[in-house]
């Protein structure tokens, strides 16, 4: 049996800050170089721009420039009301790799797809500012370590989720708060100071308070602090409770108290005979996959579109969202928080093969985004899985160590989470020897050739059968009781093809008629602790290239709803076998 603690840290989007926030967002000067790696088309800060686009934004999912790759060049202007010890400039996602300058000084460069990230601006002073970003969408794998030209999802350029500034006026700050759940049964919560500065101190008195409750001195020794929450409650998908802890401290430089705010729920993820538990309780995921993405929207998907998503998930009965294939963003995970749905969050990785995988950039890049991921998301009670690398070469020992490295580098953050990957090597895989949670990805009689006459009898038989042999796989290997969870499954179909008497591939009867049996025979199953359809949505993918022969129009059809959220027959299928499955 398994537990691990949960830990929740402030997001950077939750945070009442006690460093000023300058939101960035909105029309900015543009030039999009069309074709032009990033080294190409900005070699320094200064461009004349002919055009202008809204951050976030994604310009390759808007008309003007549609499918098109290239580099972005971005202009804004801000304005410091005092001088500034230093500032972090806050990137929510970008597409592919970008750089920074501010008044023509270069203060960062990213290799990190769809990872939140931050650099440091050092002093600024008082009065007007420039900030320039040169963002490019380039698949070139000579550069671009973390998106390959075969990953079945689309590489949207622009900003994704919003950049701001948080500005430093003092020479320490009180930043951001970690709150860790020690004792979910009693409520026992620690707290972690977290400064900008490089005088912080380690021994403080800080003033604390709960849920806006009254504030009371609290000693922190080594910048931590345990204490009990008062009147608390747990966070579960029915009861998706949310407390909120205040922290002020004075410095040093500042006499004044500036309050910093943290969200947090208090619950525990465990394993136990071959199940996940919640607050020590076992609990059965019943989920989709789900892609970051619009047709018109890109990846800059509004929070209407989002609160959709989970609102329907909830409606059929659902209670877990796999977030494939990258990290969440946070406004998404809010929203989960507060209507209870389960999450898996994993780093960007898609089919990655040895030449990847022996890379030694590409698993620095790994170390790193993941870290970062798990860094940003940790407040969210949602996130109840951290995984990576879906679908890699896991038979290889190269896979294996990279596994076993990015799983140290999670659990050395003391997230609470459980760790995984979603394996498609169902008949070799080595590599799920330390993950909490055994997942695979299969679609039977779908990319595979076990159906020759079609009929349904055969089609449940090959279900039941191909699910039957990979948990045997992984027992046998394995020899111990930890879940087993599909973490993909399903067939495709375009939206509004019908063939009600054939039910032929691609139609949408069959994919209610497929779907409606593969969820009686995973249910029925006994070694199997969750399910991910996939997916939830239709996805742009890659477009007039060597990958168009299976995917139609240029969109991964696989959804229950496509593209513009529409609903396909499957949607009723899903709904009817999610709420019959209590447990």
């Amino acid at each position: 049996m398994k537990i691990r603690t949960l830990m929740a840290v402030v997001l950077v989007a939750g945070v009442a800050s006690a460093m000023e926030r300058i939101g960035l967002d909105g029309l900015w000067d543009f030039r999009f170089e069309r074709g032009k790696p990033l080294e190409e088309a900005a070699t320094s800060s200064t461009f004349a721009a002919n055009d202008k686009m809204v951050v976030p934004g994604c310009w390759n999912a808007m008309s003007h420039w549609f499918n098109q790759h290239g580099t972005g060049l971005y202009r804004t202007r801000f304005t410091l009301a005092s001088d500034a010890v230093n500032a972090f400039l806050v990137v929510d996602g970008c597409g592919l790799r970008s750089k920074y300058w501010i008044d023509g000084r270069e203060i960062g460069f990213s290799k990190l797809p769809w990872s939140r990230f931050e650099f440091e601006t050092g002093a600024l002073t008082a009065g007007p500012h420039e900030l320039v970003a040169a963002v490019d969408s380039t698949v070139d794998n000579a550069k671009v370590k973390l998106f390959w030209d075969f990953y079945d999802f689309y590489p949207f350029g622009g900003f994704h989720h919003g950049v701001w500034l948080e500005v430093q006026t003092q020479p320490v700050e009180l930043r951001r708060v970690v709150v860790r759940t020690r004792d979910y049964r009693t409520g026992r919560v620690e707290l972690e100071a977290q400064f900008a500065g490089t005088e912080a101190p380690r021994d403080f008195t800080a003033d604390v308070a709960f849920d806006g409750g009254p504030a009371r001195p609290v000693a922190f020794a080594n910048r931590r602090a345990t204490l009990t929450v008062p009147a608390f409650r747990l966070w579960t998908p029915e009861t998706p409770n949310l407390h909120t802890v205040a922290v002020s401290c004075s410095t040093p430089s500042s006499q004044r108290a500036k309050p910093v705010s943290a969200r947090f729920g208090i619950r525990q993820v465990g394993t136990a005979a071959g199940r996940i538990t919640l607050n020590g309780e076992p609990i059965y995921l019943k989920g989709v996959n789900r892609h970051e993405a619009h047709y018109e929207f890109g990846a800059t998907t509004p929070v209407q579109l989002m609160y959709e998503d989970v609102k329907n998930l909830k409606d059929l009965g659902g209670n877990f969202i796999r977030g494939s294939h990258y990290a969440q963003n946070a406004r998404f995970l809010d929203l989960c928080d507060e209507l209870g749905v389960l999450v898996w969050e994993e780093s960007l990785g898609w089919g990655n093969r040895r030449q990847q995988l022996a890379d030694p950039e590409f698993r620095q890049l790994q170390e790193e985004e993941t870290r970062l991921m798990v860094r940003n998301s940790i407040n969210h009670p949602s996130v109840i899985v951290s995984a990576f690398l879906n679908e890699p070469d896991s038979d290889l020992p190269v896979c294996k160590s990279l596994v076993e490295r990015l799983i140290d580098v999670i659990r050395a953050e003391d997230t609470g989470h459980l760790v995984t990957f979603a394996c498609h090597r169902t008949r070799t895989c080595i590599s799920h020897e330390k993950t909490d949670i055994i997942a695979y990805n299969t679609y039977p009689c779908w990319y595979s050739d076990e159906m020759t006459t079609g009929s349904a009898e055969e089609m449940r038989a090959n279900i039941r059968a191909c699910h039957a042999r990979i948990v045997k796989y992984f027992r046998d290997r394995y020899r111990d009781d930890r879940p087993i969870v599909v973490s993909e499954t399903g067939v495709k179909a375009d939206y509004g093809v019908r063939d009600p008497r054939g039910r032929a591939q691609y139609t949408e009867d069959f994919q209610e008629e497929y779907t409606r049996t593969m969820l009686e025979e995973m249910f029925a199953q006994k070694d199997i602790a969750g399910v991910a359809i996939w997916q939830f949505t239709d996805c742009k993918t890659y477009t007039r290239t060597k990958g168009m022969r299976n995917r139609s129009y240029g969109v991964n059809t696989g959804g229950l709803y496509d593209l513009y959220r529409r609903p396909k027959l499957a949607v009723e299928a899903v709904r009817e076998q999610f709420r019959k499955k209590v447990k």
